[in-house]
């Protein structure tokens, strides 16, 4: 009995972490950039369609949703830690600082790589409709489309985390950074607004590389870096060069002094 009111505790303390940072980041952006200051930063809006266009609110619900089932399943991987049944470590000088630092960039390539792969088969054909359809009613995405999956996606979306839970040693310090990392990278991604420069977009995922994946519904399957998109071909052709518009199209308003 101790030991289920233990697990509840857990459980509710994960949940408010995971649900907490998420609301903490994504709604920061909202607020600021699509409700608060819009024109100050339309310089850098990358869809030119009206704000009311989006649909933040059944977002944010799905996106609650997931950190439901996200942290049920992080509740489910610490009883396993706990039972001694995965590579969880909790003493930093057993594997050093190195490795610490290490393992959080073996978690974003795994997991980078994993991702397109899933996206991927995500988008066959015979898939797409029962599971990210559900994603893609977001054609103008807000921040707080980060997490707006279907059940079914929240599965695929999460199932390379037991598999390294159990296999690689992570401290869950480091896997706490690097939720945060993914969830900030996350929101960018659907942030509405692009803010990097173009030689950015030849490495890494920009806002405007996944906004037209919405905005499309094809090609740029990445999360993090640019890689597998351009190995396999899946970049859109007119990327880079929507990239380098978009900078001088802000560029030009800045010194005119436009909004």
């Amino acid at each position: 009995m101790e030991f289920a009111a233990h697990i509840a505790l857990v459980a509710g303390l994960i949940f408010l972490a995971f649900y907490g940072h998420f609301v903490i980041i994504a709604g920061s952006a909202y607020l600021v950039l699509w409700r608060w200051f819009p024109g100050r930063f339309e310089r850098y809006r990358i869809q030119n369609k009206p704000l009311h266009t989006a649909r933040p609110k059944r977002e944010f619900i799905l996106s609650t949703w997931f950190s439901v089932f996200f942290s049920l399943l992080l509740t489910v991987l610490w009883v396993f830690a706990e039972l001694g049944w995965t590579a969880f470590y909790t003493d930093v000088a057993e594997y050093g600082w190195g490795w610490f630092f290490a393992s959080i960039l073996v978690l974003a390539l795994v997991h980078d790589t994993y991702y397109y792969w899933a996206h991927r088969f995500m988008h066959h054909p015979r898939v797409f409709r029962y599971v990210h359809k559900v994603h893609h009613q977001f054609h103008n995405p807000t921040p707080f489309a980060s997490y707006a999956f279907h059940p079914l996606e929240a599965i695929i979306e999460s199932a390379w985390v037991p598999p390294l839970i159990f296999l690689v040693p992570i401290h869950p310090a480091a896997f706490a950074i690097y939720v945060v990392i993914l969830t900030v990278l996350n929101v960018i991604s659907h942030l509405g607004y692009e803010f990097y420069k173009p030689w950015v977009a030849k490495w890494f995922i920009t806002s405007l590389h996944h906004n037209m994946h919405h905005s499309r519904g094809r090609g740029h399957y990445m999360l993090y870096f640019n890689i597998w998109d351009r190995l396999m071909g899946t970049n859109a052709a007119d990327y880079e060069a929507r990239m380098r518009a978009m900078r001088a199209k802000a560029s030009a308003a800045t010194a005119t002094g436009e909004t």
